[in-house]
């Protein structure tokens, strides 16, 4: 006869009864039964308030549901009798998730907490940085006419100058033009409450200058700042430094050497100082870079001018030294950051008194007596391969004078420079070597590399006469033969020759050298490659591209 497998009862009483049965079987060595000790933890909050979410549930005690077992329990309990084990667990059960229920609901305060849209924040693991994905506000997509601004505001300034900010701040979002942030400044400056408030939306305010920039001219925005911070100081509100500083940069891309003066006095004024940040960044909006691509856009600094904004402006020369306000006395020269920029300035002016000046300050400094490694910020152990381990604050500051100075025109102190410091020269860039070789008599010592780096510079200057001349070299079978051919028609290469607009030398166009419109026309700032994009015309009206 086949045994067939029972199914389980679904009677809770049944279910223990043969559970119990199924254990091991007791043994007959006499043994004290000690019952199991119950623990209840209970972990304090760091912040003094049940604001995480509850702990998961207990799980089920050996697949028991607790509330009926004990309503079934109670029920039957009179049939049969009642494990002693499963009442002691039961019993432990209860008693903790009441001590559980009675801790949540210590302090009346955590259900209004709760409920509020923005709770009392738990201690994060992250706190001080910023949120990996953190944006600024965008504008709306509807455009709201001037009218209807005006009305939002007149019905915002009952309800708050918080809200009055939230109606400028979109208005300013949404402005693309220096005529709508104008009207926006007009129609706040007609309160008291929100003029007060419109001095501290100096972040939208930036905003829609820097989108103005793709229909109007660096001047144009900057005749719009120049209004906004006017406005401001007629009225007797404090102007944002944010703001000063975007007008020193406006002005600084406008090559205006009077707005340049007028900020500049303000920020010594206001004694708000200058950040490196913000001295490399005006440093930078005057176009000094290799190849000059700011210029394309916003001309020219003329040399006097700029040399005038940095060293120090006409009829200042009288004034006490803490009055002085051209660039130069912002500089921090036991900060290589704001020391870099500076070098690199008065290198585009060819101010090479003031360029060897400063090697003499520094030369004196403990980056160069007492040189320490570089390494990148935060990656310190990470991929240490990439950071030269041979590169010191005392290389890094070589170097760079020796480019300045070589930007600078001096030649022989360049030289200097490289003798005193003992740096080699093969540090140097190509660039540079070949320039500094222009000018072998100040060579310090003759050895076998400087032999191989002339040879290189010859070679190189071989290839630009080939090049003017639309030859190329073939080499012949044996070592050194050889022989020129022509690639391009040589009546052709003799007019590109002679043309004004061929150098020997790419020129960076910065600043004047020539103070004449002539000398202007014809000084190259691009190389020949992108010529064709400097020279494009643009055209007079607006168009939508498709």
């Amino acid at each position: 006869m086949m045994s067939v497998a029972r199914h389980p009862s679904l009677c809770l009483i049944c279910q223990t009864r043969q559970f119990r049965l199924s254990r091991r079987r007791i043994c007959t060595t006499p043994r004290q039964r000690v019952p199991k000790p119950t623990s209840i933890a209970v972990r304090p909050e760091d912040d003094g308030f049940l604001l995480a979410p509850p702990p998961p549930p207990l799980p089920p005690l050996q697949n028991i549901n607790s509330k009926r077992v004990l309503r079934q329990f109670k029920n039957d309990g009179e049939r049969e009798s009642i494990p002693t084990d499963a009442l002691r667990d039961l019993a432990a059960r209860e008693a903790a998730l009441s001590f559980e229920a009675l801790y949540r609901e210590r302090d009346a305060r955590i259900q209004t907490l709760r409920s509020l849209s923005n709770p009392w924040p738990g201690v994060r693991a992250d706190m001080g940085r910023h949120p990996p994905n953190a944006r600024l506000p965008e504008p709306q997509d509807m455009h709201i006419s001037h009218a209807t601004f005006r009305q939002n505001i007149k019905a915002a300034i009952g309800c708050g100058s918080k809200a009055a900010r939230q109606v400028m701040r979109a208005q300013l979002l949404r402005a693309e033009w220096p005529k709508d942030i104008l009207r926006v400044v007009a129609v706040a400056m007609q309160h008291r409450e929100t003029a007060v408030g419109i001095t501290h939306l100096h972040e939208p305010i930036m905003r829609a200058l820097y989108r103005c920039r793709d229909h109007v001219s660096d001047p144009k925005v900057l005749e719009t700042l120049h209004a906004i911070i006017t406005r401001f100081r007629y009225a007797g509100l404090k102007v944002k430094s944010h703001l000063l500083y975007l007008a020193l940069k406006f002005a600084a891309r406008s090559r205006s050497k009077e707005s340049m003066r007028k900020y500049l006095k303000m920020i010594r004024e206001d004694g708000i100082g200058m950040s490196s940040n913000v001295y490399r960044s005006v440093v930078a909006k005057c176009s000094i870079g290799n190849r000059g691509l700011g210029e394309i856009r916003n001309g020219r600094w003329k040399q006097s001018d700029l040399r005038e904004v940095l060293l120090g402006f006409e009829g200042c020369e009288d004034l006490a030294e803490e009055e002085k306000y051209h660039f130069g006395t912002f500089l921090n020269r036991d900060d290589w950051q704001y020391l870099h920029g500076w070098v690199a300035i008065l290198a585009r002016v060819k101010e090479s008194g003031a360029v060897w000046k400063e090697w003499l300050l520094w030369r004196e400094t403990k980056a160069y007596k007492e040189p320490r490694l570089l390494v990148v910020p935060g990656e310190e152990d990470v991929n240490r391969s990439r950071v030269d381990p041979d590169m010191t604050t005392k290389l890094r500051g070589v170097y760079w004078f020796v480019e300045s100075m070589v930007c600078a025109g001096d030649i022989a102190k360049a030289w200097v420079i490289l003798k005193e410091s003992g740096v080699p020269f093969s540090v140097l860039k190509q660039r540079i070597k070949f320039r500094m070789l222009d000018e072998p008599e100040h060579v310090v010592s003759w050895d076998e590399t400087m032999r191989q780096e002339l040879l290189k510079k010859y070679d190189s200057d071989l290839a630009k006469i080939e090049q003017a001349l639309g030859v190329v070299w073939k080499a012949g079978v044996d070592e050194g033969d050889g022989q020129h051919e022509l690639y391009m028609d040589q009546e052709e290469a003799l007019d590109r020759l002679g043309s004004a607009i061929w150098k020997w030398n790419e020129q960076i166009g910065y600043p004047w050298e020539e103070e004449d419109q002539e000398a202007e026309e014809e000084s190259s700032i691009m190389f020949q490659s992108e010529r064709e994009l400097h020279d494009a015309a643009e055209e007079r009206t607006w168009c939508r591209v498709e």
